[in-house]
């Protein structure tokens, strides 16, 4: 099936010096060539040994690795095995020797609050010869390369300088892709000033733009990132990149609720005229009452209380108090404002030993039943039975209130807020969704998009469609409110910074490089008995604003003696434009699929399987882009 994707997608191979090529696939894949042997830089899956025989090579026998990302080297499996000695960055060996170690981790499945190494590590475990670092030096056959530490896009990457006779060549991994401009952003989520990666949006920034400086000087005439063309010194761009880079940080900045959370996480741009006035707080009223950790419930004059989230187990032994004191009758559903574990953590205590039945708009209610299915930010993994999953814009009435769930895409795209009427007022239960100074945009992967109607933007009309008197976040202890000036400002920076990411990243729309999720697979995780046919989906999310037509492939890439059923399988997909992040049958705008099914043989091994795709988006081929994991049992 290589031969398909390399037909389909690749861009004609380039010479850069006398025995020196660049081959294009998901990343570019460099080669070095003395005498029919080959030295590599990377490993696309592209790279074979027939597109090598026709550059004069008939053995490989070194590649060096930029980084651990699977899209860089998911091609280096048959070379290895046929003898070729591998070269990773010193800090990233294990990710290499022992990825089964890595994917067999229950950290790395759930309660994520960390974003690194993020999803593209390795399937399987390859045999390492050497580790490098900042400083050292490596001679093959005449040729020298030097290793510098480059770390961004990766905290362990590095770049190869080649001095083969001509002028240098820095083979600079995702550095950058182009003359000031980097792939992506959600590969640069890490944490800083003490927060963690979750905090973390352009937490590998400075990091990026150290990497660029030490490359801007180090002495190469030509450079070859992992993305995009070659392109000489003279056009490295530098000072554009920082510009960019700086740009877009002091306009995050300004709207940030991280402002209100950590306060001196940004004390560099604590007196910036860009960043927006707190709004003003407000004491709650009465009937609304905090419970622990992130819960509240609204309590009826009849003694009923409707609880607001339930992420710990002192939830619980709260409301056991209140009711053995007198303070509330019983506690009559529970709304759930979004999926994550600081808000769920408890939901199947209340659901089993309260019997309380639990409110979810469709969207959380699917991950709440479902968790297996999803990989995704501060995910829990225990399943809740959801009694009632709302549309948008559903109300009823609960004792003496009206209460409207309405879809709320701003902290994450799965949130659903509650507005609460009664006593006069409207009280809005907004989850983690806003802060006196602004929105709770900071994790890639909790995909709140940019763009008219979309994310924080929908998010700030809906609060100018129902007005609330207060806006409650579970994490603070008073409301708010926005004034229309604020709302006006945020959304008028939100406009500039979907402009600043698209000037920063090569795609035709900024959520393309802020959405992790926008190619993802569903179920992401299942169970299977040996021998069992199994179908699994690779959703795609279209932010663009032209149809996807017939360029979308999928192919799956199987472990040994597990077949895919060509037949049976959707892999070519027509996507319509500006879908709506999420599968929803009978939505004009909902996301495309293409439904993958394959047969385990009846010798499978019981454990784990990670089972990547290839991925081709509009004609260009993304490499082993996302994966799914299948669990073997007897």
């Amino acid at each position: 099936m290589a031969c398909w994707v390399i037909a389909m997608t690749l861009a004609a191979d380039e010479s850069i010096a006398p025995g020196m090529y660049v081959l294009h696939g998901a990343v570019s894949t460099g080669v070095i060539v003395r005498d029919g042997h080959a030295l590599l830089i990377d490993c696309c899956d592209t790279v074979t040994s027939e597109r090598l025989s026709k550059l004069g090579v008939k053995d490989v026998e070194s590649i060096l690795c930029t980084q651990f990302r699977r899209t860089h080297n998911a091609g280096m499996y048959p070379f290895v095995a046929q003898g070729a000695e591998l070269t990773v960055p010193k800090t990233e060996r294990a990710l290499f020797e022992s990825t089964e170690e890595y994917w067999g981790a229950w950290s790395n499945r759930w309660h994520l609050y960390h974003a690194r190494p993020g999803p593209l590590v390795p399937t399987r475990s390859v045999k390492v010869n050497r580790s490098v670092g900042e400083g050292d030096t490596i001679q093959w056959r005449g040729v020298t390369v030097r290793v510098i530490d480059t770390p961004g896009a990766t905290d362990g990457s590095v770049s190869y300088i080649v001095a083969a006779g001509g002028p240098e060549v820095c083979f600079c991994g995702d550095v950058v892709c182009a003359p000031g401009q980097v792939w992506d952003l959600y590969s640069l989520q890490k944490g800083f000033g003490g927060v963690r990666d979750y905090h973390g949006f352009l937490g590998a920034r400075e990091a990026v733009i150290g990497s660029a400086r030490k490359l801007a000087s180090c002495g190469a005439k030509i450079f070859v990132p992992s993305h995009g063309a070659s392109f000489p010194k003279k056009k490295f761009a530098l000072d554009l990149l920082e510009k960019r880079f700086d740009s877009l940080q002091r306009n995050y900045v300004a709207i940030s609720a991280l402002n209100f959370y950590f306060p001196h996480l940004f004390d560099a741009l604590k007196d910036d005229p860009l960043r927006m006035k707190p709004a003003e707080t407000l004491e709650l009223p009465a009937w609304v009452r905090r419970v622990a950790f992130t819960s509240y419930a609204v309590v009826s004059d009849s003694g009923a209380a409707l609880l607001i989230d339930c992420g710990h187990d002192s939830v619980l032994t709260a409301l056991d108090e209140w009711k053995r004191d007198g303070h509330i009758a019983e506690v009559e559903g529970c709304w759930v404002t979004h999926y994550h574990d600081d808000h769920v953590d408890a939901l199947q205590r209340l659901a089993n030993e309260e019997k309380c039945p639990i409110m979810a708009n469709a969207h959380t209610a699917a991950i709440l039943e479902h968790p297996l299915r999803y990989c995704l930010p501060c995910i829990a993994p225990c399943p809740v039975p959801v009694a009632r999953a709302t549309k948008h814009g559903e109300s009823w009435t609960w004792r003496e209130f009206t209460l409207t769930a309405l879809d709320f895409p701003g902290q994450t795209l799965y949130d659903g807020v509650l507005l609460v009427e009664g006593h006069g007022v409207k009280f809005l239960f907004a989850g983690d969704s806003g802060a006196p100074t602004g929105l709770d945009d900071y994790t890639c992967g909790n995909r709140v998009f940019l763009g008219e109607g979309r994310g924080s933007r929908r998010c700030l009309e809906i609060l100018r469609e129902v007005n609330p008197d207060y806006i409650l976040n579970e994490h603070q202890g008073q409301a708010f409110k926005f004034t229309v000036d604020q709302m006006d400002y945020m959304d008028k920076l939100l406009v500039e910074r979907e402009r600043l990411i698209t000037d920063l990243t090569p795609w035709d729309n900024a959520n393309f490089a802020t959405d992790e999720h926008w190619v993802r697979a569903y179920p992401y995780e299942q169970e299977i008995a040996p021998g069992a046919t199994f179908a699994i989906d690779v959703q795609f999310t279209n932010h663009g604003d032209t149809e996807a037509q017939a360029l979308v492939k999928v192919e799956p890439v199987l472990p040994e003696g597990w077949t895919f059923d060509a037949q049976r399988s959707i892999t070519t997909l027509d996507i319509s434009p500006k879908t709506n992040g999420i599968v929803t049958p009978n939505d004009p705008h909902s996301d495309a699929y293409a439904r993958i099914w394959i047969a385990a043989p009846t010798t499978a091994t019981p454990g784990r399987q990670v089972i990547p795709f290839r991925i081709t988006w509009q004609g260009q081929y993304l490499g082993q882009f996302r994966h799914a994991l299948v669990d073997v049992r007897p």
